[in-house]
């Protein structure tokens, strides 16, 4: 029964992509293609910037509580995460999925991306993470692949044994002038499960962030003592010259 209800609740998401928004989610899990916005009925949590899905069910893969936020300001940041994804088949099930936020503040220069997780029972099971900018602040994840702008950064993993955790971290140069979009893109096969109680394989803590800092410009005051400053110190070389 509870397997049927939480069918129930993604048909409800299934059909076309959300319209334009400023954060939102797709993503295509064994086959099944998902789109929530920030705001529609698929999203449980009613403050602007967090998109928060309960427990859902994509061709025999559980979602167990899936997050994304999205923050506009000083510190821009896009960051997703899920609390366990199940494999309940016994054949290995595929993974896309796209998030993407718009309308964060420039100018910027930088970015410093993380992601994390534990594979558990999941011997095999592959992930690849991606990290992207633009600078055109063009909406992205209308569908699983939709990860607009360039590719900042990326991290491949491959489950290893019964227990294994991976964990990623890397900064470097991104340049937007304006307002701009990020999008994160998460990819993968989770291995299938043995059929067995308890033998589910498992992604505990699937975790992505992406974030960038604000670049302060000085105020106009401060630009017009520093030209006062220059054009006194030129003046007194000009002077010395002279008197050489």
């Amino acid at each position: 029964m509870k397997r049927i209800l939480l069918a129930c609740a993604v048909a409800l998401s299934l059909a076309a992509p959300p319209a334009l928004a400023t954060l939102q989610i797709s993503a295509n899990i064994n086959g099944t293609i998902f789109n929530c916005a920030d705001n529609q009925a698929c999203d449980t949590n009613a403050t602007i910037g967090q998109l928060v899905l309960n427990n859902l069910l994509f061709g025999g893969v559980e979602i167990v509580g899936s997050s994304q936020f999205q923050q506009i300001g000083l510190n821009n940041f896009l960051n997703t995460s899920s609390f366990q994804v199940i494999n309940h088949n016994l054949v290995s099930a595929v993974i896309f999925l796209a998030i993407s936020g718009t309308d964060f503040l420039g100018p910027v220069t930088q970015y410093a991306a993380s992601g994390s997780g534990t594979w558990q029972n999941a011997n095999g099971s592959t992930i690849g993470l991606e990290y992207y900018g633009d600078a055109a602040n063009t909406q992205g994840a209308d569908t699983p692949n939709d990860l607009p702008g360039i590719l900042l950064t990326s991290f491949n993993d491959v489950a290893n044994g019964a227990a294994d955790a991976f964990a990623f971290n890397q900064s470097g140069v991104f340049g937007a002038a304006g307002l701009y979009s990020m999008s994160l893109g998460t990819s993968g096969t989770l291995a299938g499960s043995s059929g067995q109680p308890g033998q589910d394989t498992t992604l505990v803590g699937r975790s992505q962030t992406i974030i960038t800092t604000q670049a302060l410009l000085p105020e106009p005051g401060t630009l017009m003592l520093l030209g006062i400053s220059l054009l006194g110190l030129f003046g007194i070389l000009g002077v010395t010259r002279k008197q050489h």
